[in-house]
């Protein structure tokens, strides 16, 4: 199969996988909202940087490396397989005993139970960590969505019985620990590969070396991403959190589905090029146009309709929630952007790149955090859109060092789809505010989407030089 068919292949059923199978988790929750109420959701809130951080832990940056090695070998896989198991227990085990002080930092007891409960899923996916990186590195996406679909019915059912018959927090997470216990088995099950008793010193160097930086990028963007919920969850109710926490996940599920979706099919596929680096570079021009052109009118339009939204599917105890949603929306625009530089890094091997501009994005969010947070909790989330405009120029001048894509050649390929989506969204949000669909929540939400989506496609169509006629012509073209 050429290149070009396995990235289309692997785009539709990551796609599928992302939209339709994670879907189904995403709409379970949205289900358990509505029935055990945001302080529940609060207290996960409070917990989701130290189940970030252990996952982040267990995994090492490794996977990472084995994807990017063209020829990886039966010592480099069954090495990897056993640094993160040994990672998991290191991970469980810290956060295990540091529980108690989690509890009494936050103030709440039963999250000594839900931390040390929920962190198993470390084990668990650290167990069958190789072999999904397996079946990513041959772009096998057919079969990840396929071993995805059974795990993720099972535990939103069980979610959702959990948290109709008064379960509570203790709904999610079941829901969450069964459906990665299936999910591991299904890929041991199916996997071709299975570990041996090797470790490779020389191969767990190599690895290790490319994996670490990586790993501490992703331990500071993970503290820095979770530092609102611990803010939030020591200064304010667990209800606070609990909007914040829900808007927060509501919001990056597009966002970080779409960009997903691209993000992971095109890993791979640009590790396979990075000899070229004309045709990296064009292609990384067409993805980063494709997804802004998708992302910034949903994140904006998302925005726009974010009242009606809430109060249809969440009902009016959500109502708090809506201004975070609608906040944090704009600070997820730029996701793809920050993405897709990121990954250039990573194709070319730079994770010492990789990890100098998390430092530098991290200071300026500290320092952004500090002053915001003199201006109570909604000042706290409005830095984050600050920051994710800031961020954009650190990623920028760092890829475009590796690949002939100059930053200011970047802003004027993204600023006339930026435009276009502003005037979307204001016109949708127009929309659901006029008087004659008042208390039509249906309506507005049907009508403000589809005049929306038909306003911003005829300016797509109207302008010969848009992402979306070079979607339609990267579809027809033989070559990607």
């Amino acid at each position: 199969m050429s290149l070009k068919k396995q990235t289309l292949s692997g785009v539709t059923w990551t796609f599928i996988d992302f939209f339709l199978v994670k879907g189904l988790s995403f709409f379970a929750m949205i289900f358990l909202a509505r029935w055990i109420g945001p302080t529940d959701f609060g207290l996960i809130g409070m917990i989701a940087i130290f189940i970030a951080i252990g996952k982040t832990l267990t995994d090492s940056g490794m996977s990472n490396s084995l994807i990017r090695t063209k020829q990886a070998e039966e010592s480099d896989y069954s090495t990897v397989f056993f640094v993160n198991l040994s990672m998991s227990i290191l991970a469980y085990f810290s956060i295990y005993f540091l529980s108690p002080l989690i509890a009494d930092f936050f103030g709440y007891n039963i999250l000594i139970k839900l931390i040390r409960i929920y962190c198993l899923v470390f084990f668990i996916t650290a167990f069958s960590a190789v072999h999904l990186t397996i079946l990513n590195k041959e772009m096998k996406f057919k079969q990840i969505t396929k071993i995805n679909f059974l795990p993720t019915i099972i535990g939103a059912a069980l979610g959702l019985y959990l948290g109709y018959n008064g379960f509570g927090v203790w709904s999610i997470i079941w829901m969450s620990i069964v459906t990665e216990i299936i999910r591991c088995i299904l890929l041991v099950m199916f996997s071709k590969w299975q570990p041996k008793f090797i470790f490779s010193r020389s191969k767990f160097k190599f690895h290790f070396n490319f994996g670490y930086k990586l790993m501490l990028s992703g331990l500071l963007d993970t503290v820095f991403k979770n530092i609102y919920n611990v803010l939030i969850g020591k200064y304010y109710a667990a209800q606070t959190l609990g909007f914040y926490e829900r808007s927060k996940q509501f919001c990056e599920y597009p966002a970080s589905t779409l960009t997903g979706v691209l993000g992971k099919v095109t890993y791979p596929m640009l590790s396979k090029v990075q000899d070229d680096v004309v045709r990296l570079e064009n292609i990384y021009r067409k993805l980063i146009r494709i997804s802004f052109f998708i992302i910034a009118p949903l994140m904006l339009g998302l925005a726009a309709i974010g009242k009606p939204l809430f109060l249809l599917f969440l009902g009016e105890d959500w109502l708090p929630a809506v201004i975070f949603f609608q906040i944090i929306c704009l600070a997820k625009i730029l996701y793809p952007v920050h993405a897709f530089n990121l990954n250039i890094l990573k194709v070319y091997g730079r994770s010492d790149l990789f990890l100098k501009l998390e430092i530098i994005k991290k200071t300026i969010v500290t320092i952004t955090v500090i002053i915001a947070f003199q201006f109570d909790v909604l000042g706290l989330v409005w830095s984050s859109v600050f920051t994710s405009f800031a961020s954009l120029g650190v990623n920028m001048y760092y890829s475009s060092k590796l690949i002939n894509y100059p930053i200011k050649e970047q802003l004027k390929d993204l600023s006339p789809i930026l435009f276009q989506s502003l005037a979307t969204g204001f016109l949708m949000y127009y929309i659901v505010n006029l008087t004659l669909l008042d208390n039509q929540l249906f309506f507005q939400l049907i009508a403000a989407t589809l005049i929306g989506l038909i306003f911003y496609l005829s300016l797509g169509y109207l302008n010969k030089k848009s992402p979306l006629h070079q979607a339609i012509l990267l579809l027809l073209n033989r070559n990607l």
